[in-house]
């Protein structure tokens, strides 16, 4: 099958109306890198698909395989969440979604009015700082945390991007995906503070690692994800997801940017390891992920010194996002 973004929206519609048919879906829409019009990295794609149902949905999320290239990343909302647009301008994720998605399925055109509602006076300079805002907000409770989580590169991680997306919101939309990173360096040009991605990448610890040293972490990275899938149900660890990640990865390094898989590697390495622990199956794959914990120096033993950096890191996003909305009178 040639992929293109049109059989991916109409894969997307078929699977909406399919599901309303016989369920209680009152709307869904399409966001992420298809509404973007840039769905494919090393061949590959995963529709990130919103459906909207009258009462709570069964699931919050949900992966579905549609082929080795492609699959569904679908997310299910109950209506009530949508019951207060113009607050939903200001939510630091729901708000960009709602700005530029792709219409599927809205027969009662409840979706088009809540939108119309969140995207009004959406890069109105207040409301671009309140999003900023509540990035910042959200850095700063998980650091209050971080001490007391058991999963400290996890909440380390989200710690980082919540920062970051503090400042690249300020662009309009935050970053996320598979090119989270290369999406954050564009934003940081953009904005003038090429320290935002120099930044996050020290704190992922790129600095103390060989370019090259790269391709030892995707492989271990490998064995771990496909290890994990076999015995757990989180969507994130879907089978199909490890094509989605691996190609990207591959796609990336081949275009001579190491450095821009790093934090996705990391988080979705930690998910599978975790997932392995929970299963009693983590002894074989501990070793090689906490060497490469060892080689970024993102082990328990510094993170102390990590969260000091992270929390100077904070400081300074906020800086910028004070500093931005001075000038621009929010």
């Amino acid at each position: 099958m040639r992929i293109t973004r049109e059989t991916l929206i109409e894969l997307a519609r078929r699977e909406t109306e399919q599901r309303a048919a016989i369920g209680d879906v009152v709307s869904g829409y399409i966001i992420g890198s298809v509404a973007r019009d840039d769905p494919l990295l090393g061949g590959t794609a995963d529709i990130d698909l919103v459906l909207i149902h009258q009462g709570p949905p069964p699931e919050t999320r949900e992966v579905v395989r549609l082929s080795e290239q492609v699959h569904l990343d679908i997310a299910h909302h109950i209506r009530d969440l949508y019951s207060q647009p113009r607050e939903l301008r200001v939510h630091p994720w729901l708000g960009p979604a709602m700005c530029e998605p792709i219409f599927l399925y809205d027969p009662q055109h409840f979706f088009e009015w809540a939108q119309a509602g969140a995207r009004g006076r959406f890069y109105r300079p207040d409301h671009v700082y309140a999003r900023a805002r509540a990035f910042l907000i959200m850095a700063r409770q998980s650091v209050s945390v971080i001490k007391l989580s058991d999963r400290w590169i996890k909440t380390y991680t989200r710690a980082i991007l919540e920062a970051a997306n503090a400042v690249a919101c300020l662009t309009g939309f935050p970053v996320a995906g598979r090119r989270v990173a290369l999406e954050l360096e564009q934003a940081s040009t953009d904005l003038g503070h090429p320290e935002v991605y120099g930044g996050f990448l020290h704190l992922l610890g790129i600095d103390a690692i060989h370019p090259n040293d790269t391709s030892e972490l995707l492989s271990a990275w490998t064995r771990s994800f496909d290890q994990a899938s076999e015995l757990s149900s989180e969507p994130e660890l879907a089978p199909c997801r490890r094509s989605y990640y691996l190609s990207g990865f591959q796609a990336i390094l081949e275009a001579g940017r190491p450095d821009a898989i790093i934090w996705t590697l990391l988080t979705t390495w930690e998910r599978a390891i975790h997932s392995l622990k929970v299963s009693a199956r983590a002894a074989l794959f501990l070793p090689v992920w906490e060497g490469a914990l060892e080689q970024l120096r993102l082990t328990s033993a510094g993170s102390e010194a990590r969260n000091d950096e992270l929390e100077r890191y904070i400081d300074q996003m906020e800086e910028i996002v004070e500093s931005w909305a001075e000038r621009n009178g929010a």
